[in-house]
This record gives structure tokens, sequence and C-alpha cells, in this order.
């Protein structure tokens, strides 16, 4: 009876000492996407999930860029902007947790030229010229006119006082080559005569990938970009006179003016097919006059990297057209930024200076050439 009892407490004591080791593990989990590093283009969808072994039940996070986007199982990625991502999952419950890191390389959309690609201007997305002597003519300060730069660099465009600008795309992604990319065309005059309008020119990509210019734009830094004589971040209010008359404007460097009208009360100088009809306000970089009125007015060119400018750096005088390169390109703090590609390009008078009898600098456009299409 003893030997049985004894027998007996041996056994249980055994049984309880194994259930006593017997612990809860935390479960096994498998990534469905195990590449932690994946390219996914503009708004196409990719699925992420997690397969949890055991039937257990865990608290689920994802969390893209550092923000929490998802508290399922799986989470479906679809990108509405180029750049880079970092998509972490995180399952975790009372025994303890895991992680997984991807990154995420979502490519700028990129349309190569094909074999029909036209080197000039394909489309005109915008004219929004400041007031000057040109605007509202049908000839030159239109947007039909405008639109005839598609196409052809026989045309011309005014773009008015400082900070009038048009945006243009050519049908394919202009590449960043070795030298200068494309080039403005210009009517500026030649050095017997010097009279440059100055214009700037920036840059953006399609990183939303919809067709339109409503990403970052891009500075290429010219000649001028870095001196103390260059003013950034200028803005300008103009306001509508409503009359063929003077049009009066401010600045945010405290000081005012006026676009003196010359033509002797044949029109308006406010762009009439503006949106606002009461003030329009543009900002950029500000150049610093080149004027000189000591015998003829005259107007002299930068050295290099603004349009409408005859240029000896850019040898305006040979090509006809001023350069650009893509790698001056800086962003809006002036951190020099690499572009591959970009979609769209837009131009904007850069000075905000008075003539006197010749009116105001405002700098013309005649089209624009990828230079890599021959």
């Amino acid at each position: 009876m003893n030997k049985y009892f004894l027998l007996s407490f041996v056994l249980l004591a055994l049984l309880f000492s194994c259930s006593k080791d017997e612990k809860e593990l935390f479960p096994d989990l498998r990534m469905a996407v195990t590449d932690k590093v994946s390219t996914v283009a503009v708004n196409t969808e990719k699925t992420f999930a997690v397969n949890i072994a055991d039937g257990k039940t865990l608290s689920n996070e994802w969390i893209l860029n550092e923000v929490v986007v998802g508290k399922e199982t799986s989470y479906t990625f679809k990108p509405t902007l180029a750049g880079d991502y970092t998509l972490v999952y995180k399952g975790s419950n009372h025994l303890g947790s895991f992680s997984y890191t991807y990154q995420i390389n979502v490519p700028v959309p990129v349309i190569e030229p094909g074999a029909n690609s036209s080197k000039y201007i394909s489309r005109v997305f915008e004219y929004l010229p400041a007031p000057g002597q040109h605007i509202n003519q049908a000839t030159v300060g239109s947007p039909e006119q405008a639109q005839k730069l598609v196409g052809s660099i026989a045309n011309s465009v005014s773009l008015g006082g400082f900070g009038g600008y048009i945006i243009f795309g050519f049908d394919h992604s202009v590449k960043n080559q070795e030298g200068a990319d494309f080039g403005v065309y210009g009517n500026p005059f030649t050095p017997s005569f010097h009279f440059s309008e100055p214009g700037i020119v920036m840059v953006s990509q399609d990183k939303n990938g919809n067709g339109l210019p409503d990403d970052e734009w891009f500075e290429l830094a010219g000649s001028e970009y870095s001196k103390a004589t260059t003013i950034k971040n200028y803005e300008i209010t103009y306001t509508n006179p409503k009359a063929a008359a003077n049009v009066t404007w401010t600045d945010n460097q405290g000081k005012s003016g006026e676009v003196i009208n010359i033509s002797r009360g044949a029109r308006n100088y406010y762009p009439l097919f503006a949106a606002n009809q009461d003030k329009i306000t543009f900002k950029g970089t500000l150049l610093p006059s080149t004027l000189s009125t000591s015998g003829l007015i005259t107007n002299a060119p930068f050295e290099w990297g603004y349009t409408d400018s005859y240029s000896s750096g850019d040898d305006y005088a040979t090509k006809g057209y001023n350069s650009f390169d893509l790698s001056w390109a800086v962003d809006k703090d002036g951190k020099k930024i690499t572009l591959k590609t970009v979609d769209f390009i837009k131009v904007y008078t850069a000075q905000n200076v008075n003539a006197g009898a010749l009116g105001e600098i405002s700098t013309d456009i005649k089209g624009a050439v990828d230079l890599s299409i021959k």
C-alpha cells in the first residue's frame, strides 16, 4: 500500500513539474513579403502582410515614415508621391514583440522621348504676366499668344514686370545629362545696343504623376544667385487701376512705385485675364538692376543662367538661346538638389526696373528646346 502511495506521489510530482516547465511562447510570425527593399511605382498598390501561426492574436501596427497607418494583419501601400519610404510592421502581445522593416523606393515617373518626340514645347500650362506695356495685346501679351509657343520658336510672349511667368513642358521628361540640358529663346539686343530683360528659370518634377505642374519648384541658380545684390524671397503686389493708367505696386522691402503707362492711354496694363482683378502678388528672386540711362538707355545682360539675356558666358551670340543645366538646381533654402529628370519649366521676369521711355523691364520668351533631341 505504501509502495503504491509513493509511486502515485512521484507520478503526480513529475506531472506537475512538466506542466510548470511548459511556458507559453510568443507565436511564430512570417512576413508575406520577405524582401526588405522594394520599388513601387507612383499610384500603384503593393500589399504587405504578416502570417501569425498557432491561431494567436496580436496587436498589429504598420508605421509609414513614423506615422501609424494601419492596425490589421495586412497593409496596402499606394504612394501618391515619389520618394523614399520606411514601412515598419510591429506585432506584440503580453509575451513579447516582433518587428520587420521595409525600405521602399518610389521613383519619379519618367516619360521617355519617343521616335516622334518634339524638341520644342508641347504644352503651355499657365501664363500669368505681371502688369506691363505689352500685356493685354493680342499679339504679344495674351493667353492665346502664349499657346503659340507650342511647337515653335517663331512667336513671342511678354511676361510683364517682376514676377510675371509662364509654365510649359515637353512631350517627354527632360534628362539631366552632361552640360546644358535645354535652352530658352528670348529676344535680347546685341552689344551694340545692349538691352536684355533677364528671366529666372525654375524646374519641377511630376512626383505625383498627375501630369500637372503642382509639385515643388527648384530654381536654376545663375551667375547672380549667391551675390549680395540679389534678394531672395522678394514679394511684390500690383494693384489694378481699372483704367489705362499707371499700375501701382508695393513690395516686402518697404518700397513702392508704379509700372508707368507709356501707351498714352491705349489700354490697361494689368492682366485682364488674371483671376484676381483687384490685386496680384508675385514672389521670387529679385536680380539687381543693370539699367544705364547715360546716353542710350541700355540694360546689360548677366554672365550666365538667365533667359532673354545676351550673355557672353552663355555664348548667346552663337546659339541664339540661353542654355540651362539641371545641375544648377537649388531648393527654397539654397541647398543643391540632384534631379535626374524634370517635367515642367517656369520662366519669370527677374528685375523690377523702370526703363523710362522704354517702359518696364519685362522678360520675353519665344520658345524652348530640349538639347538632347536633335
